[in-house]
């Protein structure tokens, strides 16, 4: 049998081959792809304490960001199998926006978002804010996720908050922002109703405003 430790191990360590080997072996065993999903996240969990200790840094930061999505590739088919027969908890709209083209942390907290029964749409990255409006008029999405790394980013943010105002679709959305950057001065300056560092936390509050809890 595959332990949860070994798992919590290898991608602790950046052991890319067998933390693939070992998420394909839990599959193997029946162990449910939810609950793959947040052993990973515990590991992850641990790598960022090791960042905030300033025993990893930046380069193994982005690595456990590409081996938790690679994993999460693994488990998607059987993550959709799983949500099949439930309505999503709601729906999210989610971007990195114009002038910044990061994305780990963007798809670390759409793959949770997923995994946590929600129906979300990535727009991927540099996105201008009528795209965020148009998908969300398209989508009637309940939820919008900025995400940006860059200072640049702020403007577009607010931008994007002004347009779904100018559209009348601003006061029947929660908007989070995410990044390394925010703080309660980005939220205030993007009109956002929360904002977050850490793709999990980012998580559970929008599982707090669905009232998932």
């Amino acid at each position: 049998m595959t332990s949860k430790d070994d798992l919590i191990n290898s991608m602790v360590e950046l052991e890319e081959e067998k933390t693939y080997e070992l998420v394909n072996a839990l599959l193997n065993e029946g162990t449910n792809a939810r609950d793959i999903i947040d052993i990973l996240r515990e590991a992850v969990d641990i790598i960022g304490k090791k960042y905030n200790e300033k025993e990893y840094f930046l380069t193994e930061l982005v690595m456990a960001g590409e081996l938790f999505q690679g994993s999460a590739e693994i488990l998607e088919p059987h993550l959709k199998e799983d949500q099949k027969a439930e309505e999503p908890k709601g729906v999210v709209v989610v971007g990195t926006v114009k002038g910044d083209v990061h994305d780990i942390g963007k798809n670390i907290f759409v793959t949770l978002l997923k995994s946590a029964g929600f129906e979300v749409h990535d727009l991927g990255v540099d996105i201008p804010p009528e795209e965020f409006v148009k998908k969300v008029k398209e989508t009637k999405a309940d939820y919008v996720g900025y995400s940006g790394l860059l200072t640049v980013a702020l403007e577009n943010m607010k931008r994007t908050t002004e347009l779904l105002k100018e559209a009348g679709l601003r006061d029947e959305l929660k908007i989070i922002i995410g990044g390394l950057p925010v703080d309660e001065m980005w939220m205030e300056v993007a009109q956002a109703d929360a904002f977050t560092d850490n793709a999990f936390q980012g998580v559970e509050k929008i599982k707090e405003w669905a009232g998932d809890k």
